[in-house]
């Protein structure tokens, strides 16, 4: 699938112009130079053989070379625009954390570098909020495309389709295409960054 728009996520963060309420797809890329490290944590159990062949998910962005590694849809009232400050800005509070209110991509990300969110029960640890913003803004980059005529079913069925056409190990719902070991471990990793020492 060839997307329309793209923008770092630092020049998100700084400036949403440009950036529409429709909904739609998006991409999350990774620049090649920090995979081996965001993946450790599940490199047993994802086939970088795969991943690397897929020609679709590897792009060179102002001469830095990237690989796609997670799709979404973004169906909510303030669809795209919407998604991606919930991704991009979204507050580690409490709540948010031990609720399961925190984005998933959020909650992948800390569980791929060992962040524990929550202190305790009661706070959480904000360097960890910092640290994965400056991850993003040095790291991601995200490419989308607009839908505004279709329902979320139906961007939930292209989006199903776009995964299992590649190889995106983050992605675990509708995903047949990474093992059941890996969907495990991911999930199991999610849950520990959430959970209080």
């Amino acid at each position: 699938m060839k997307f329309e728009q793209q923008k770092p996520v630092c020049d998100i963060r700084i400036s949403k112009e440009g950036i529409g309420k429709d909904v739609g797809i998006y991409c999350w890329w990774f620049r090649d130079d920090c995979l081996k490290n965001l993946l450790s944590k599940i490199s047993k159990f994802v086939d970088l053989n795969r991943l690397n062949i897929e020609k679709n998910q590897h792009k060179t962005f102002n001469s830095t070379p990237y690989t796609a590694l997670y799709i979404g849809i973004a169906a909510g009232k303030d669809g795209i625009l919407g998604r991606f400050k919930w991704h991009i800005e979204q507050k580690h509070s409490v709540s948010n954390v031990s609720k399961g209110y925190l984005s998933t991509l959020r909650r992948t990300l800390s569980a791929l570098q060992g962040f524990k969110l929550l202190k305790n029960n009661t706070e959480v640890n904000p360097q960890f909020q910092e640290n994965l913003n400056a991850f993003m803004n040095e790291n991601c980059m995200l490419e989308w495309n607009y839908y505004p005529k279709k329902t979320k079913k139906e961007l939930e069925q292209i989006e199903e389709e776009i995964i299992n056409s590649g190889y995106f190990p983050l992605n675990i719902q509708g995903n047949r295409q990474v093992s059941k070991e890996l969907r495990e471990k991911l999930s199991e990793l999610r849950k520990s960054a959430c959970l209080a020492p």
